[in-house]
């Protein structure tokens, strides 16, 4: 066989393409086979890609554990979302390993069939490959080498190289004009004079803003926009539950710290009442940060105002139970679930999201009914209540429902200090790295909205944009006043 260096290296590249292309296919079909088959069987025992992926980091960190390699950090779910623990933490997390045992069962029992498939298809794709391709290559090894035999002796003459074009010697480039460093004698000015041009006129004076913008915007943020003007990366003052813009206000804290213990300690009822546009919602969803989902089965309601048979409804979709079109068999269902969840070790929440919307009071006393799931020593499920004031007269005006209610709490609003603090956290959530609001416009801001989130969320959010388009270094009283004026 010829050496490297003189065979060409396409010719080598498309021998080594076509001998290898039919294993290439051959491994690339068992491949999409296997993840076939056992796809499939995952989907039959109803393993979802979650809990795949996190028994998948369970086994990682055991193997890790097993070398010594318990400090590693890894990726797990916790109370405020995905955190970094340690392998050793991880493995002493109480509750862990008795999850993992039947989630290996049921991913064992999918994989089984499909690994012994797959085997068995590759045993019979090796043994085709063996009679169709070997005698394919021993024909053609054995031509060259009959021709080698009954070739004359003659004397061998060495083989010409083949010179691979990029090293033929190629012509010399002419010599390069010696450079000198002494300069060029100057030409005489009248001989300059000529080649000048006559100055530019300057450009005419544009009108320079009073606040400089950043010099790059902010990713994805049109220069035309007010966030890029005052250097965020997103609206900070939006109306929406984003769990991102939440502030722990004090009374916030009591509020999520209670819902919390009623919750830990599986209270059969707690609820949280508040002004409208307090941050009822928004704190809902930072509750729901804390609840792992392996040690929870969360259905969030955020539209109560149903029927009692079409809330039930509601209830078994929201925890992934397919209802059906009774009553009784509805209760059964949701029987089923909570006595499944028991055994799993996991607790089976119920939030109410608006609560006082509830248009009947006989969804009240459904409810009051759920609590009556329970065994000896706990309840089954725990209800969370949230609403506006008129709840709390709801709900009062029920003794029988008003005494299963374990945990209370009323959401007020900002004082003076809070509403300043609130509104600087939230321009800093957005990476806002300057002042904006001074003092006085932090005074109007206050007075206007009366310490309210959401309509502190609608008053800053116009004073930016009054801002911008005024092209102002800051926000001060005065485009405070008038955007509380656009918003009267």
């Amino acid at each position: 066989m010829p050496g490297f260096a003189t065979v060409d290296i396409g010719t080598l590249g498309r021998e080594w393409w076509h001998r290898c292309q039919p294993q290439i296919g051959q491994a690339l079909a068992i491949g999409a086979l296997l993840s076939l088959l056992i796809g499939g069987g995952l989907a039959v025992r109803q393993v979802s890609l979650d809990t795949l992926t996190l028994w998948s980091k369970y086994q990682l960190a055991r193997s890790m554990a097993g070398v010594g390699l318990s400090s590693v950090k890894i990726t797990w779910p916790g109370e405020r979302g995905e955190s970094l623990m340690s392998v050793g933490e991880l493995l002493n997390t109480p509750g862990l390993d008795a999850w993992a045992e039947p989630v290996s069962q049921e991913i064992g029992a999918a994989a089984a069939p499909a690994l012994l498939s797959g085997f068995l298809a590759f045993v019979t794709t090796l043994l085709w490959s063996v009679t169709r391709v070997v005698p394919d290559r021993a024909a053609g090894l054995r031509e060259p080498v009959e021709a080698a035999i009954e070739a004359p002796l003659v004397a061998a003459e060495p083989p010409l190289p083949v010179i691979l074009p990029h090293l033929q010697p190629q012509p010399e480039a002419p010599p390069r004009p010696i450079r000198h460093d002494t300069p060029p004698a100057p030409m005489p000015a009248a001989a300059q004079e000529p080649l000048r041009e006559p100055p530019p006129d300057p450009p005419a004076a544009r009108p320079v803003s009073k606040l400089s913008p950043p010099a790059a915007a902010p990713t994805g943020k049109s220069n035309m926009s007010y966030e890029f003007y005052w250097g965020l990366t997103e609206l900070p003052f939006e109306n929406v539950p984003d769990p991102k813009f939440y502030f722990p206000a004090p009374m916030h804290e009591e509020a999520l710290q209670r819902l919390l213990y009623g919750i830990q300690t599986r209270k059969g009822a707690v609820m949280l009442t508040g002004e409208i546009g307090c941050g009822k919602t928004l704190l809902s969803r930072e509750l729901s940060l804390h609840l792992s989902g392996q040690q929870y089965d969360l259905a969030l309601i955020a539209n109560p105002s149903f029927g009692v048979e079409d809330f039930l409804t509601e209830v078994l979709y929201q925890l992934g139970i397919e209802p059906t079109k009774t009553k009784v068999k509805l209760l059964h269902l949701l029987n089923d679930r909570l006595h499944e969840n028991y055994k799993k070790g996991k607790q089976t929440l119920i939030v109410v999201d608006e609560a006082q919307a509830i248009p009947d009071n006989q969804v009240f006393e459904e409810l009051r009914l759920l609590l009556n799931f329970q065994l000896n020593d706990r309840f089954l499920l725990t209800l969370v209540l949230m609403g506006q004031p008129e709840l709390n007269d709801r709900v009062m005006a029920l003794k029988q429902f008003a005494q299963r209610i374990s945990i209370k709490y009323h959401l007020g609003t900002f004082s003076q200090e809070e509403t300043a603090q609130y509104v600087e956290f939230r321009l800093k959530a957005a990476q806002c790295r300057r002042e904006v609001f001074t003092k006085d416009a932090l005074d109007a801001v206050f007075q206007r909205s009366g310490g309210i989130p959401r309509n502190i969320n609608r008053l800053c959010d116009l004073c930016l944009l009054i801002g911008f388009m005024d092209r102002a270094q800051t926000v001060d009283g005065k485009i405070a006043q008038r955007a509380a004026a656009d918003l009267a």
